[in-house]
C-alpha cells in the first residue's frame, strides 16, 4: 500500500539527507520541554492520503508539499534529535481502507498524530473508528461539519476551511454581486453536500432564491448526461449557478455548457474551491470560462509565496502545479504537527499535544511561517511563544479545532485566477 510519487521520491531524498544531519547532531534536544518519549530512530508519523482514485492527481501534489515541510523540517534538525518521517499511505478513496490502515499502523512505532489529506467521508469514518491508541488528527483537506460533531474527544483539527465557510462565502459573493435567485449543481459526496447545503440556507436566510438543487454522482463519468442535468438547473434563468463536484465532474459540466446547442445558462457562474485549479481553462478553454468565478481561503501573499519558492525549487516542474487547492494546507499541517511536538517534547502523550498545537498555532507569541523551523525551534527552546502563520493563512484553532480563515473571491481573466476581493463569510 506504500507509494511515493516521483516527488515524494525527491522529497524523500532530502529528507534523508537532512536525516544524516541531524544523526550527526550530537542527539541535542529541539525541545522547549523535556523529551519524554523513549523510541529512538527517527520519529515516524502516519499520513493517509487518496493516492489512488478520482483525487489521486490532487494527491501527488500533496505528497508533494508534505515531503518539502518533512525535507525543511530536518534541515533544521529534526524534532528531539531525531529526523522526522512521514509514512504516507494510500487510503485509495475508501473509508474502509483508511480504517484498516489507521488501525494496523497506529503502533507504538508510530507518533499520536494521524495526518490526513482525505476526504469527509473517509476521515469520519477513522475519527468514529477503534484505534489501537489515542490520537491527534490533523487533517488538510477534510471540511465536513460532521467532524467537528462525531469528535468527542477534542482531537480533531483541520487547517482547511469548513464546508460552513465555503458554501456560506459562495452565497455571500452571488448576494453581493446582486443575485437574486441561484441554481445549485451538487455532487453526491460529503464535502460537495456540505458546500450546497450551507450555500442554500445562507443565500435563502439572506433574501436569495434556491431554484434548483440537482444532485449528480460524485465520481466523473464520461457516460454520464451532464447536460441534461445542467438543463435542468439553468431552467428559469438563474441569476447564479453554484457548481460543486469533483474537478473532473467541473470539467464534464462546463463542456457540456459551451458545446453547441447545449449551453443555455446565460447567468454568472461560481465554482467551488476544489475547481480553483488550472484543468479548468486548460481543459474547458480559456475563452469559454472567461468572467467565470468563484470562492477560495485568501491565504497568506508573502507566506504563500515562501511555499511556492520552496516547492519550485526543490520539484521544479515535475510535481504538479503547487497553485491547486489544499497544497499550502498540507504543507501547514505538516509543520504544525512538528512544531507542537517540538512545544510537548513529546510524540505520544496526546493532552500535552493537544495544548501545544493551539499554543503554537493561536496568537500570543512571535510570528513564524513557512522556511522558519529552525527559528521557531530556536523560540520554543529559549520558553517563548510562537504563532504559525501559514501559507494558507492564520492557522488559529478555534476550540472545536476549526480555522477562521479570509475569503478571497477570484475571477477567470484570460486562463488566469484574478482575486477580486478578501471578505469574511
Amino acid at each position: 500500500m506504500r507509494r511515493l510519487s516521483t516527488s515524494g521520491k525527491l522529497g524523500a531524498l532530502l529528507g534523508f539527507a537532512a536525516a544524516m544531519v541531524v544523526q550527526g547532531a550530537c542527539g541535542s534536544s529541539n525541545s522547549g520541554a523535556t523529551p519524554t518519549d523513549t523510541v529512538t530512530g527517527p520519529l515516524t508519523v502516519l499520513f493517509s492520503m487518496p493516492a489512488t482514485g478520482s483525487l489521486a492527481d490532487q494527491a501527488i501534489v500533496w505528497e508533494a508539499a508534505a515531503q518539502l515541510a518533512q525535507g525543511e523540517i530536518n534541515a533544521a534538525g529534526g524534532l528531539m534529535g531525531r529526523p522526522v518521517t512521514l509514512d504516507i499511505e494510500d487510503s485509495q478513496m475508501s473509508n474502509a481502507t483508511a480504517v484498516t490502515m489507521a488501525q494496523t499502523l497506529l503502533d507504538d512505532s508510530h507518533a499520536s498524530f494521524y495526518m490526513t489529506a482525505d476526504g469527509t467521508a473517509a476521515v469520519d469514518a477513522v475519527l468514529l473508528s477503534t484505534l489501537p491508541k489515542p490520537v491527534i488528527m490533523l487533517a488538510s483537506t477534510a471540511s465536513g461539519d460532521q467532524l467537528v460533531t462525531d469528535d468527542t474527544t477534542n482531537s480533531f483539527f483541520r487547517t482547511c476551511d469548513s464546508v460552513t465557510l465555503e458554501g456560506g462565502g459562495i452565497a455571500r459573493a452571488a448576494l453581493d454581486k446582486g443575485a437574486k435567485t441561484m441554481a445549485i449543481l451538487e455532487g453526491n459526496n460529503p464535502y460537495t453536500l456540505g458546500c450546497a447545503a450551507a450555500a442554500a440556507a445562507y443565500f435563502a436566510n439572506n433574501g436569495g432564491t434556491v431554484t434548483a438543487t440537482v444532485k449528480f454522482p460524485y465520481a466523473p463519468s464520461p457516460t454520464y448526461d451532464y447536460a441534461a442535468d445542467l438543463a435542468t438547473a439553468s431552467a428559469g434563468a438563474p441569476d447564479v449557478i453554484y457548481l460543486v463536484p469533483h474537478p473532473a465532474a467541473g470539467i464534464y459540466f462546463l463542456k457540456a455548457w459551451t458545446a453547441a446547442g447545449t449551453g443555455k445558462f446565460a447567468g454568472q457562474w461560481y465554482l467551488n474551491e476544489d475547481l480553483a485549479t488550472p484543468a479548468i481553462p486548460t481543459n474547458v478553454g480559456v475563452a469559454a470560462v472567461d468572467g467565470i468565478r468563484g470562492v477560495k481561503p485568501a491565504g497568506n501573499a508573502t507566506a504563500y509565496t515562501t511555499m511556492l519558492t520552496a516547492f519550485t525549487a526543490a520539484y521544479g516542474t515535475n510535481s504538479g502545479d503547487p497553485t491547486i487547492p489544499r497544497v499550502a494546507e498540507t504543507y501547514d499541517a505538516v509543520y504544525l504537527m512538528a512544531l507542537a511536538i517540538a512545544q510537548a517534547g513529546t510524540s505520544t502523550d496526546v493532552d500535552a499535544l493537544r495544548t501545544a498545537l493551539r499554543a503554537v498555532a493561536n496568537p500570543p507569541g512571535t510570528v513564524v511561517g513557512p522556511g522558519q523551523f529552525a527559528q521557531a525551534i530556536a523560540l520554543i527552546q529559549a520558553g517563548e511563544d510562537i504563532n504559525y502563520e501559514g501559507a494558507s493563512g492564520t492557522c488559529d484553532f478555534d476550540d472545536q479545532g476549526n480555522v477562521d480563515p479570509l475569503m478571497a473571491e477570484w475571477q477567470l481573466e484570460s486562463g488566469q485566477f484574478t482575486t477580486l476581493r478578501t471578505f469574511s463569510p
